[in-house]
């Protein structure tokens, strides 16, 4: 195996604050999308089924697979009880702290809007830690991404309390993925998953149900983390990056089509559109990869510093924030145009004024995934 790198892998954050960045405002977008989300404005545009698809297919899947470099990473001069330890102290404050405060108001405010409640926070907030409400199921919300990654982090720190078999997978895995299996087999992979289960399965962010999530998102989780530390694979990904990018470009006008088509899914059981879709989600996500480890590996310093702590904190804050904004300014009836950019400017402005109060408030950090003042001391 090749030594790990000392320092931090810049394009890793890079990665991970931009992905998350598209996330925010592509939650705004979902405000005026043709098909259901939590809040919607007056607005609808039909045609932003077709502009989803420029990130809908890798978006996540992305974040997935950095997240799961990013706990390798972590993890290789730590104890595996420690990684859970540390793993556990950054996203289960977060979690719960998100589920009892950030939100229920977005789901009364759904409920008001879609006229399924009518009463105000407080009876509401009462009804859904209720008997009642546990038993109906507690809404999460964007949260669903902090408790799979949590999950799926407790299931590979198993792997580090067994050395042998986790260095034995760790080969295994860069061999099957070395040079021009990199790009063909995680497409391979994605393609037979998004066949066999999306169909039954669909996308429901419940983690009881989610089997064609699991199967994708917890793959491509695992396959960061096997291929983290392997210089050759990254090499690999840079050495490849031009092929992945023509890919992508061939895909994703092949996805629109097909997507436009209503008899699409109608042949072989979606076969060819399925396809279509694995192929643009990781020839995407091997462009980006290729190319930020090309050209940005070292690119560290204070802005990314300061964008890799308030990620975090601003991906708790921004759904909520957003749900509020839509609530104020739907009954403006506002012109498309301003109201937009309103949403826009209101939710990442305000994310990162919550990030900026948060972080200087010693005792509150941890429910915001941030460390105490005590163990940021030195750091870095």
């Amino acid at each position: 195996m090749s030594t790990p790198p000392a320092n931090r892998r810049a394009d890793i954050d890079w990665i991970r604050v931009a992905a998350f960045g598209l996330l925010i405002i592509y939650h705004v977008g979902l405000v005026y999308a043709p098909w259901d989300w939590h809040v919607h404005s007056r607005h609808t545009f039909e045609p932003l089924r077709y502009a989803a698809l420029v990130t809908n297919p890798w978006r996540l899947t992305l974040l997935f697979f950095v997240s799961g470099v990013a706990l390798r990473f972590m993890s290789r001069r730590r104890a595996p009880v420690e990684v859970l330890r540390a793993r556990l102290a950054r996203l289960a404050p977060p979690f719960f702290f998100g589920i009892l405060v950030l939100v229920p108001p977005q789901s009364w405010i759904e409920a008001m809007d879609k006229g399924t409640w009518t009463q105000g926070l407080g009876p509401w907030w009462l009804s859904q830690f209720s008997p009642q409400g546990f038993v109906a199921g507690i809404p999460l919300n964007h949260l669903w991404f902090v408790l799979y990654i949590s999950v799926y982090s407790l299931i590979v720190v198993g792997l580090l309390a067994l050395p042998r078999f986790q260095l034995a997978l760790e080969r295994a895995f860069a061999w099957a993925f070395g040079g021009w299996r990199l790009w063909l087999m995680p497409m391979i992979y994605l393609a037979i998953v998004r066949q066999n289960l999306f169909a039954t399965y669909g996308l429901s962010n419940h983690l009881t149900t989610d089997w064609y999530n699991h199967a994708a998102a917890f793959g491509v989780f695992l396959l960061g983390f096997q291929l983290a530390l392997r210089d050759k694979v990254w090499a690999d990904f840079e050495r490849l990056r031009w092929l992945f990018l023509g890919t992508a470009i061939c895909a994703l006008p092949a996805l629109i089509v097909f997507e436009a088509d209503p008899n699409a899914m109608l042949v072989n059981g979606g076969l060819l559109k399925n396809i279509t879709f694995a192929v643009d989600q990781w020839a995407t996500i091997g462009t980006v990869l290729g190319f930020a480890s090309r050209h940005i590996r070292t690119a560290d310093g204070p802005l990314l510093r300061y964008l890799t702590d308030a990620v975090f904190p601003c991906y708790l804050a921004h759904q909520t924030l957003l749900v509020i904004a839509v609530w104020i300014l739907k009954p403006l009836s506002l012109p498309v145009a301003l109201e937009a950019s309103s949403l826009l400017i209101f939710t990442l402005g305000g994310s990162l004024l919550v990030y900026e109060c948060v972080r200087r408030i010693g005792p509150i950090r941890p429910l915001w995934g941030l460390k105490p003042f005590s163990e940021t001391k030195g750091a870095r």
